[in-house]
């Protein structure tokens, strides 16, 4: 999903508003449609500040739907919701699971190579480890076409891989 109009902040909140907000729009779609809401669903973002801005967008949605609340809860369901960041995954499935990039383009409409743990040694398993939570669909969540990344001045794997995967997606 490109979420067009999303910025980056980065500097400030290190969040990106825009695209956790269509996130949770789609997250609240799920868990409110009767079909839809019988799959497992998992989110993964790539930091942990997105991570915590999913969390909060989340909480007012269970305040305003509160027949998503219990969906959460894992003493009412064997498998509730989740929301974790690239470096808190493992070991969590879901039938579904939504990943937010998070990272993208910066108020001036800059797209840095600058992504966390993913341009970190490693960046590319732990990617890996993301993109496999899913038992049935993956569906990412993200601000930028693979081709506005400007890999130029890494060899980040990590960083690689996810371009490979957002051009094939």
């Amino acid at each position: 999903v490109l979420v067009k109009g999303a910025v980056y902040d980065r500097g400030g909140s290190s969040t990106n508003r825009v695209e956790a907000e269509a996130l949770v729009a789609e997250i609240v779609r799920r868990l409110r449609d009767p079909v839809e809401r019988e799959r497992s669903l998992g989110v993964v973002t790539f930091s942990r500040a997105q991570q915590a801005l999913v969390e909060d967008l989340l909480e007012e949605a269970r305040e305003q739907w509160p027949e998503i609340d219990p969906l959460f809860d894992p003493e009412v369901r064997a498998e509730p919701v989740f929301v974790k960041n690239l470096e808190n995954v493992q070991g969590d499935e879901r039938d579904v699971v939504l990943f937010s990039v998070g990272y993208g383009p910066d108020a001036s409409g800059k797209v840095r190579a600058n992504m966390g743990p993913l341009g970190q040694r490693g960046g590319e398993r732990r990617l890996n480890v993301a993109i496999t939570r899913a038992r049935q669909q993956l569906v990412m969540f993200v601000s930028f076409e693979p081709d506005q990344l400007d890999l130029s001045g890494t060899s980040a794997r990590g960083l690689h891989d996810l371009e490979a995967f957002l051009q094939s997606a």
